[in-house]
């Protein structure tokens, strides 16, 4: 049971380092392509994590 738990935080925490991860390389490549496409880049993530903190917050009010 604890062993189940443990493993299920430590998933979560690897699938949110590799989603944190892919958009710095993301954004990383955008900006050796060009700088323009790099600042682009930045303000597309910006703009689908704050969704994504809306839908999960929304989520979270809709349980309780």
């Amino acid at each position: 049971m604890i062993f189940r738990r443990i493993m299920g935080y430590l998933w979560q925490f690897s699938d949110v380092l590799l989603f944190i991860s892919a958009m710095i390389v993301l954004d990383y490549t955008a900006f050796r392509i060009n700088a323009t496409l790099g600042w682009f880049v930045i303000s597309l993530i910006l703009f689908v994590l704050g969704w994504l903190v809306e839908v999960i917050s929304e989520r979270k009010r809709g349980d309780s």
